[in-house]
């Protein structure tokens, strides 16, 4: 199956035509995704919205209604493709730091986690939830917080009421068990913003951009992101290190884990013409990337070469597409790995 990009933003529609002249065709193979298995231990209604119960399933059916508002990047991950991918031993362990069970839990990357949405807030800081839908043992969730059992961190996993729920925490990051299917995990901080508003709120429905979600919702996409930086200024101060940056207002990328490893097709746009050839410029030394990921696997290290990054530009946006070898893929999935740990356990 092959799949037309068509990504757009309401500010820009020209988007949409920039991706289907410039960007190229991107093959997607279609992808099954397991069902959601039932799993002991919960009711059916979530005592959340309004002060009131909901049926569970809504949730389930729609894990985008519980993010807050305000959301910098958001992103699609279709967890089940990539376990099954040869990628899947990375991949555990960045799954292991965004939701911080094991064992104790009766938990497995692998086997329970199916889909992952994730949001990027600009609260306090920089502030994260992810949206984890798969089957989760809620009643040995319980057992192990109440035991203060040691995840696989080290870090005891302690449970504290709020708003109506419990917040599971292990280290820097938590979570709430919403229901046997969908998990939001997050810093704490944002987490109590998020359930304040689902509590407060008259009934589950979408706070993020329609835009994003159509984006994140491409047919036969096994991973997606969108974002919006217009009125980010930390973008602005980091473009003089990161040069596609500068002037850079929305970025829509999609692809999948077919051969070569990972395919990307995505597109930036920019704020002018002379923003978006300058980032088209900086892309393009992507190539850079290339010859050294080369010369890294003759000296043994295995990571593969980098194919040239195709790169058109028309008017304020930048249309691309790049393959990525299984290598390359398998080192950056170790360094986000890595930097979800530092973030959630301090190390």
């Amino acid at each position: 199956m092959r799949l037309r990009t068509t990504m757009r933003t309401p500010q820009h529609p020209r988007s949409a035509a920039a991706l289907r002249r410039a960007a190229a065709v991107v093959a997607l193979a279609a992808l099954a995704v397991p069902p959601l298995a039932g799993c002991g231990g919960a009711d059916d209604s979530l005592a959340l919205v309004g002060g009131g119960k909901i049926d569970a399933t809504a949730v389930d059916r729609d894990p985008l209604a519980v993010l807050p508002s305000g959301v910098v990047m958001l992103g699609y991950l279709d967890a089940a493709a990539l376990f099954a991918s040869n990628l899947g031993g990375e991949v555990n362990q960045l799954v292991t730091g965004l939701l911080p069970l094991g064992p104790e839990s009766n938990f497995v990357p692998a086997r329970d986690v199916v889909k992952v949405y994730g949001g990027v807030y600009a609260m306090q800081g920089a502030d994260f939830f992810a949206v984890v839908q798969g089957n989760f043992d809620v009643e040995a969730i319980r057992r192990a917080a109440d035991a203060r059992t040691a995840t696989a961190s080290g870090a005891p996993l302690v449970k504290t009421p709020y708003a109506g729920a419990d917040i599971f925490t292990a280290g820097n990051v938590g979570f709430v068990v919403l229901t046997p299917h969908t998990i939001l995990t997050g810093n704490e901080t944002g987490l109590r913003r998020a359930l304040d508003r689902l509590r407060s709120a008259d009934k589950l429905e979408r706070a993020v951009p329609s835009w994003m979600i159509d984006l994140i919702s491409t047919k036969n996409a096994s991973f997606a992101m969108a974002g919006d930086l217009s009125s980010q200024p930390a973008v602005a101060s980091a473009a003089g290190q990161v040069p596609f940056l500068s002037g850079l207002r929305y970025v829509r990328v999609i692809g999948n884990f077919q051969a070569p490893g990972v395919n990307f097709a995505g597109a930036l746009t920019y704020t002018d013409p002379q923003s978006a050839a300058n980032g088209a410029v900086a892309l393009r030394d992507f190539e850079r990337i290339a010859k050294i990921a080369t010369l890294l696997s003759s000296w043994g290290f295995g990571y593969g070469s980098v194919p040239p990054m195709q790169v058109a530009q028309r008017e304020n946006d930048v249309a691309f597409t790049v393959p990525l070898g299984e290598g390359i893929v398998r080192m950056l999935l170790r360094s986000a790995a890595e930097t979800a740990r530092t973030l959630t356990y301090g190390r």
